[in-house]
């Protein structure tokens, strides 16, 4: 199925999409540029095994529609510009490779990104176990510096909370992560899961920030000899 070849703009403020043409949307983005207010940029990762619908979820969000078949995906990049009252953000979405022989395409994207979508399948058990040792072989700097959302895709396939539904609530409260449900073809949860990451992408480069501010602070209240100074 071919894609869209307009750039998507989703107004979360008014639950609204517009369109532009490519020649639109970059002299609007000039306008933004001019005006000194550029929009922050968040790169999620969508991590999981293969079929579980990431590539799907990404594209339901990113174009509005559902792509049935889909090739097996190596590594695409997508970008949404999202409208908030606040001015909004752009929001790059790394859709990563399920099979585990394509891991270092899949590492270099970890590295690139700002927080990851851990995506399985609702009524395929085996592909959270597939998402957990996924997670699992990540380095320990990248999931402390990654913020995570679970996301439990195909809800729409499923008629009742099964083994899966549990066993991810199960994962999600040990991991300390937010765990949403969702559809890519009805688009149940799609906008909500990646409102989610980016929310906590933010709150994670927020605490960064204070660190680093808490730190400086500290520093110049001491003098070379070691004084404290008022």
């Amino acid at each position: 199925m071919a894609l869209p070849t307009m750039s998507s703009i989703l107004d979360l403020s008014l639950n609204t999409q517009s369109t532009r043409s490519p020649e639109e949307s970059h002299e609007a983005w000039e306008q933004c540029k001019d005006a000194g207010r550029k929009l922050p940029e968040y790169k999620v990762v969508v991590l999981g095994a293969s079929g579980v619908g990431k590539s799907a979820l990404t594209i339901q969000m990113t174009h509005h529609c559902f792509v049935k078949e889909h090739d097996p995906t190596v590594q695409d990049s997508y970008w949404k510009e999202v409208a908030l009252d606040n001015g909004g953000y752009i929001l790059n979405v790394l859709d990563t490779a399920g099979q585990d022989i394509l891991r270092a395409l899949r590492d270099q994207c970890l590295a690139a990104g700002d927080g990851v979508l851990g995506v399985f399948a609702l009524d395929d058990p085996s592909s959270l176990d597939q998402l957990q040792q996924m997670w699992s072989s990540c380095s320990q700097h990248q999931k402390q510096r990654l913020p995570l959302v679970l996301v439990g895709n195909k809800c729409d396939l499923v008629t009742t909370s099964g083994d899966a539904d549990t066993a991810a609530a199960i994962l999600a409260h040990k991991w300390g992560v937010p765990f949403v449900k969702t559809s890519a073809k009805t688009r149940q949860g799609v906008e909500e899961a990646f409102a989610l990451i980016v929310h906590e992408i933010q709150r994670a480069q927020e605490a960064v920030t204070e660190t680093s501010r808490n730190k400086t602070h500290q520093h110049k209240a001491v003098c070379s000899c070691g004084c404290s100074v008022a």
